[in-house]
């Protein structure tokens, strides 16, 4: 069957390719594609998108239209999309189970698009790029060409640590001693506002604050395998049961103390995520799905705002020595196999990515109205309408493309602190875990029913929000169980060893 599809897509590329060439390089047919990208439309996309598609019109007969998933419930929007064929690119990541959706039929084979719609992109991206984002021999996204380290972590207000004397929150210890020492000279400050925002679609953890056991373990997976599985980095195909471990139950009885003491809302399970509550002061740290990006993005906003605040990241990896760069599976773009255009998808996507002014208007707006470049050639901005990066194209990214600003200069000591720790492990900066994608198709009905018990007892436990954390510890194993845990640990670690095996990692 795969190999009919394969045929039929080639045919009608070949037709579409010949057509084209016998109509001046544009084709006939006027084309408006959907691009499905995370986050917030900024105030001005209407503007810029006109920008974009007069370009567009005149060389490909062809609009874009960017659709965004808002920052509320994202993960259901995105997958609510995937089901629905509601796009025609999208915007994808390992954060985004990009490859359990390319196994799942979702997006389409990229390869013989690529070579006859994309040759320019295929030189730039390079074939062992390329390679990184194939699943099971399939192309199925185009990376972005920004090397970064997107190291989980801490970011938090240094000015507050440094006014009360307070240590830096490398480990869970020193976490807990910051939130402490804030809570008492400024009781009416808020601390933390974790929701269930990014563990939703997780089957490592059922709550956002988990994130933090990062600062405690050497896990090859940033929090751990799912189905409650762990392995450290230095020793990845040596799996260990954390659920049904003291440490879980430890871990639980922190977060029921951290509960306890206030440093979230009694309401946390259904509050709404709040992007801006950091950059807005209601909170003094954020804990779950941080990076160094997004710690630059408050350094700015902290600047504009509110001169006197200062924010710092501490990666969690720095503590426990794991540190390595994203995949480049950790921003792409895919085409999604219901689109009508493939062809013309490619097509648009090579010129965004290989074209500078194109790619700089996609990214920054238009030049003189939404940014200027200064004398140092850093970027400016000059209506808050476009920010830097308005459409949350972080997958349209190009390194020799990318207008710098004057915060990249501490994102690369970032960078260039955290290569440095990675060259010291045992496979130096290498990302073991984004680099395995699992094919749970045997077991998907226990998954499901694992991923429901996930949200209802495993939640409350991490959240510190149960009144006898070994009760509810009891309860939690006996549910996961019920649901057929079994099943996924031995699908998973079958997979997993072939996977180690392959790569060594041993």
């Amino acid at each position: 069957m795969k190999k009919l599809m394969s045929f039929v897509l080639a045919l009608m590329l070949c037709l579409t390719a010949i057509s084209w060439a016998g109509a001046a390089d544009v084709p006939a047919e006027e084309v408006n594609l959907v691009f499905y990208v995370m986050g917030d439309a900024p105030k001005d996309e209407v503007a810029v998108e006109d920008a974009i598609n007069a370009i567009l019109k005149e060389k490909f007969n062809t609009t874009i239209d960017f659709q965004f998933s808002t920052w509320t419930d994202f993960n259901l929007k995105y997958n609510n999309t995937l089901i629905s064929a509601g796009a025609d690119l999208i915007y994808v990541a390992n954060w985004e189970n990009y490859g359990l959706n390319a196994t799942s039929g979702a997006f389409l084979e990229m390869d013989e698009l690529l070579d006859t719609y994309g040759k320019e992109l295929k030189e730039l991206c390079g074939e062992g790029m390329l390679n990184m984002c194939r699943v099971n021999g399939e192309l199925y996204c185009i990376p972005n060409l920004w090397p970064e380290y997107v190291c989980l972590g801490i970011k938090y207000r240094e000015d507050l640590r440094a006014k009360y004397d307070l240590p830096y929150p490398t480990t869970l210890e020193n976490i807990e001693a910051y939130l402490k020492g804030i809570q008492a000279a400024d009781p009416s400050q808020g601390l933390l506002r974790p929701t269930n925002t990014e563990a939703a679609s997780s089957l490592s953890i059922g709550f956002d604050t988990a994130y933090v056991l990062a600062a405690k373990y050497p896990w090859v997976a940033p929090f751990g395998m799912p189905y409650g599985l762990t392995a450290n980095y230095d020793t990845p195909a040596d799996i260990q049961d954390y659920w049904f471990s003291d440490d879980f139950v430890e871990d639980c009885k922190m977060f029921k103390s951290w509960a306890d003491q206030g440093f979230w809302s009694k309401s946390a399970l259904s509050d709404t995520n709040d992007q801006e509550a950091y950059d807005n002061g209601l909170a003094v740290a954020e804990i779950a799905g941080m990076n160094p990006n997004k710690q630059i993005t408050s350094a700015n906003n902290f600047a504009k705002d509110h001169p006197e605040w200062e924010s710092a990241y501490l990666a969690y990896g720095e503590t426990t020595g794991v540190v390595y760069p994203g995949h480049a599976t950790q921003n792409g773009t895919a085409i999604l196999r219901s689109s009508k255009y493939p062809e013309r998808c490619m097509m648009v996507l090579n010129y965004i990515m290989t074209d500078e002014a194109m790619n700089r208007l996609v990214q920054c707006g238009i030049e003189g109205k939404h940014y200027k470049l200064d004398e140092n050639g850093f970027y400016v901005n000059l209506d808050d309408s476009f920010p830097y990066e308005g459409f949350n194209t972080w997958n349209l990214r190009v390194n020799e493309f990318k207008l710098k600003q004057p915060t990249d200069v501490a994102l690369q000591a970032m960078f260039d602190k955290y290569a440095e720790l990675g060259s010291k492990t045992k496979w130096p900066n290498v990302n073991i875990w984004d680099g395995f994608t699992e094919d749970y198709t045997e077991y998907s009905a226990e998954r499901a029913a694992v991923g429901n018990v996930l949200r209802q007892y495993l939640a409350p436990l991490q959240a510190g929000l149960v009144s006898d954390v070994d009760a509810a510890v009891a309860e939690f194993r006996d549910k996961v169980t019920a649901a057929g845990l079994e099943a996924c640990r031995e699908g998973f670690k079958e997979q997993w060893a072939d996977y180690c095996a392959e790569y060594n990692y041993q």
